[in-house]
């Protein structure tokens, strides 16, 4: 049986200054640290982590890294767990990229900004890491507790490979700073335990 935990990062710049992230690479505020801080010790109370997989992506490996420093584990990069690459959007503020990139009238999986990736080649880069993934960890005499720290989107969409829906539905797993979702994979089943929880930011685990 395989426990995966999805944690996505704490607070960035760029959620503070109002920027689009997805490959723009800000690093974690002072809040986003104190987040991860938190989550790392309340997982590291009620979960015994035995990997931890994360984007290279500075707010994701920031957070993984307080997390591995708590549970003396090194975390493992992984380029598939980027966020979306959005192109020219990546670091402008919302009223740049209202001016720059008006919104269609409607999404379109197949296209994607300039010198972006598209929903179908994101899904596509999120199928073939979860499938490697899977294959490696997935034993069903052995139970493995992992966590992959990456970004809202990166978890919506492995949410989406590892559920099997369609690329096109509208089903969304928003996931707030430092919110992580507990899943219990077999062969057989998929279940999911929690759902962007947050507890760990209200109780005192200061530990």
């Amino acid at each position: 049986m395989l426990r995966l935990i999805l944690l996505r990062h704490g607070q960035s710049e760029g959620d503070i200054t109002g920027r689009h992230e997805g490959r723009a690479d800000f690093p974690l505020t002072d809040l986003g640290k104190k987040q991860a801080q938190l989550v790392a010790n309340y997982l590291s109370i009620y979960y015994g982590i035995d990997e931890i997989y994360c984007s290279p992506l500075k707010r994701a490996k920031e957070t993984a890294n307080i997390l591995g420093k708590k549970i003396m584990n090194q975390p493992i990069e992984e380029k598939e767990l980027m966020e979306i690459n959005n192109g020219d959007l990546a670091g402008l503020t919302f009223e740049e990229a209202e001016k720059k990139f008006p919104p269609p009238e409607s999404e379109k999986i197949y296209r994607a900004l300039p010198n972006g990736e598209s929903i179908i080649d994101f899904r596509a880069r999120i199928e073939a890491f979860w499938h490697k993934f899977k294959d490696e960890n997935l034993q069903p005499n052995r139970q493995k507790t992992i966590c992959i720290v990456a970004h809202g989107g990166t978890i919506s969409m492995l949410y989406k490979t590892i559920l099997e829906l369609p690329i096109n539905t509208h089903t969304k797993f928003p996931t707030a700073d430092t919110g992580f979702h507990l899943l219990e994979i077999t062969p057989k089943d998929i279940i999911i335990l929690k759902a962007n929880c947050l507890e760990h930011l209200y109780l005192n685990n200061e530990g």
